[in-house]
């Protein structure tokens, strides 16, 4: 996942529960148990990473968690509110990044979703069923649907 959009409400919650997550995960040596993060495939992908990550906090995204690079180690990282012409927006990452928003209107977040120069996939977890139908009819990548009723 690279993008989530989380309703206004709930922002707050989600937030301080993705930091706290995040500063929990053990990078490392993928054979060891403990481990829930490895190394990327290479010095420079994790480089391209982390230019990104850093272009898109000098543009005015909020760094949360993560951001530095250690060899081809890339932090797991959260940035919210990533301005849209940043690549780290429009582009897909391919390393351990979110980018994190709030919304209010729904339709609103659907068309921010479809703002990227590609989307590889789409996931939602919600209660409204219409509005679910509705992302499946407008969000512009492959997508899956999941139904959560609360």
């Amino acid at each position: 996942m690279q993008h989530l959009y989380v309703r206004g409400g709930l922002y707050k919650e989600v937030k301080a529960a993705l930091i706290a997550a995040f500063k929990k995960i053990k990078g490392g040596d993928p054979r060891q148990d403990n481990t829930s993060i490895r190394p990327m495939i290479s010095k420079s992908s994790a480089a391209i990473v982390e230019k990104s990550v850093n272009e898109a906090v000098k543009a005015g995204a909020k760094l949360l968690v993560g951001g530095k690079l250690r060899g081809a180690f890339m932090e797991p990282t959260i940035l919210e509110d990533a301005p849209f012409d940043t690549d780290a927006r429009k582009e897909e990452i391919f390393g351990p990044v979110i980018l994190l928003y709030s919304y209010n209107d729904f339709k609103e977040a659907v068309k921010e979703a479809n703002n990227t120069h590609c989307g590889l996939q789409a996931g939602m977890f919600m209660h409204d069923l219409n509005k679910a139908f509705y992302a499946f009819e407008h969000i512009e990548v492959a997508l899956r649907l999941r139904y959560i009723k609360y």
